[in-house]
């Protein structure tokens, strides 16, 4: 296979995720932000605004149910 001819439809990381967030799925950070459509700073502004965020080492994650309630709290507030 030459490196022009390589479908990005193949690789199935290169996809976009769907835009369902699941209460009982743990997310990485970097899902969750192309599932929400959210830039860098759109999640960091969640974060200071009480998103929880979960680590473990160097990895983070967002519980399903906490994005969830995060979104319905804000959509109170506004």
């Amino acid at each position: 296979m030459t490196r022009g001819s390589h479908s990005k439809e193949a690789d199935p990381r290169r996809q976009p995720a769907p835009g369902m967030i699941f209460p009982e799925a743990l997310y990485r950070v970097d899902e969750l932000r192309a599932r929400m459509g959210w830039a860098t700073s759109s999640y960091r502004a969640a974060c200071r605004r009480g998103l929880p965020v979960r680590r473990s080492g160097k990895r983070a994650y967002v519980l399903g149910a906490d994005v969830i309630a995060f979104v319905a709290n804000e959509q109170r507030v506004s």
